[in-house]
């Protein structure tokens, strides 16, 4: 017997120039289907036949594959964009709901889908975002997600961040006001996990001394063939037990990561778990006595949370913060506790927010991302004893 799914929840999506067109959508699973009202009538009554016929738009689409901060709606915006609907009898709409997990047949066996996937063909199980995005990516898209990561975030020449997006509008908006406060000519740093060493040439250009460490050797080659000042780079595998060890003890002032300590928490590659410990042994032996270790991850509230409303006063739906099944950023206070055990004292927390009216990105991002900041800062300093 079907049953509406207690995750749903239904919107209008209905400019005057296309009426009546309603979203319904699971917050859980992030799949939804454009219906017709006369859909709704259904939902109450999902097994009562009827010779009735519906109306319904296939307007899901996986849009983090236009970038790691684009929507994460995942469903066609504009409605003026989805086109004539399809006309379905009572059957095959109990069908198609059932597809977007909008109707259920047992709710046990609904719930034990929300699992990490076991592979890149694994359909059945709904795994986390980047398992997701993986499985889009390569399974379906065919594309390299190394050189999809690069181009969504960088410009073509690899020189800057793009502007056209949240990682312009927020990370490096960011970045350039609040990296000329911290640090100073001749600062020792050591950037883990570069990139293409976009963040480490800022740290560069303001005078310091930086190294960049990657295990990518493309991002190396790419960020050695543009380094600037006192910047240097060279290919580390951090995730392999004594890949820091080379590096000299209470050498860096100050150590730099962005978007990679999440990993350490919930890894990539589910039974594939990376040593925290050890890594933040390696943070706190590299440091100088009272040296910072900045931490700039995604937002463990606000990261990927879709954007609902009016462009011009967004909101979202919150679906999971202490548990992650679909995100992979820990919550605060499993992010801090691991250091702070380790004797390091949290000294600064940013949470990074856009300008509500940067007219280079979309509008309901930046307003989004001025009241829901999609990044957060944390400044641990090592104890001065170490």
């Amino acid at each position: 017997m079907s049953q509406i799914c207690p995750d749903i929840i239904s919107f209008p999506e209905s400019p005057a120039t296309h009426p009546e067109r309603w979203v319904l959508m699971n917050v859980f699973t992030r799949q939804c289907l454009g219906v017709g009202p006369e859909v709704m009538t259904v939902l109450a009554n999902p097994d009562v036949e009827s010779t009735a016929t519906y109306r319904i738009w296939r307007i899901w689409r996986f849009s983090h594959i236009d970038g790691l901060l684009a929507d994460p709606s995942r469903f066609k915006r504009d409605a003026g964009t989805w086109g004539d609907p399809q006309i379905v009898d009572h059957a095959t709409l109990i069908k198609l709901l059932k597809d977007q997990c909008i109707f259920i047949d047992d709710l046990a066996s609904y719930r034990a889908r929300f699992d990490v996937k076991k592979s890149l063909l694994d359909r059945q199980r709904f795994g986390t975002y980047h398992q997701q995005l993986g499985q889009q990516l390569i399974a379906i898209e065919r594309r390299d997600p190394t050189a999809w990561w690069l181009e969504q975030k960088f410009t073509p020449d690899l020189a800057a961040i793009r502007q056209d997006n949240l990682y312009g509008a927020v990370q490096d908006r960011f970045l350039d006001q609040w990296l000329p406060r911290r640090i100073t000519p001749g600062m020792r740093i050591l950037d883990l996990g570069c990139g293409a060493g976009t963040i480490a040439q800022k740290m560069a250009r303001l005078g310091a001394s930086v190294l960049g460490v990657d295990p990518n050797p493309e991002y190396i080659r790419r960020a050695s063939e543009r380094a600037e000042g006192d910047s240097t780079f060279q290919v580390l595998d951090l995730n392999s037990p004594g890949a820091l060890d080379a590096l000299p003890a209470a050498s860096f002032d100050c150590i730099y990561m962005s978007d990679a300590l999440l990993f350490y928490f919930v890894p990539y590659e589910p039974g594939k778990p990376l040593d925290l410990l050890r890594f933040i042994s390696d943070i706190k032996r590299l440091l100088k006595p009272g040296g910072t270790f900045l931490s700039l991850e995604p937002h463990p509230v606000f990261y990927i949370q879709p954007w609902l409303g009016d462009p011009a006063r967004p909101f979202t739906v919150m679906t999971e913060y202490l548990h992650t099944h679909w995100r992979i950023n820990p919550p605060l206070a499993t992010l801090t506790r691991p250091f702070l055990d380790a004797g390091f004292t949290v000294i600064g927390i940013e949470e990074l927010a856009s300008d509500p009216e940067n007219p280079k990105v979309d509008a309901r991002a930046a307003r989004f991302a001025a009241e829901f900041p999609v990044w957060l800062l944390v400044e641990f300093q090592a104890p001065a004893n170490a």
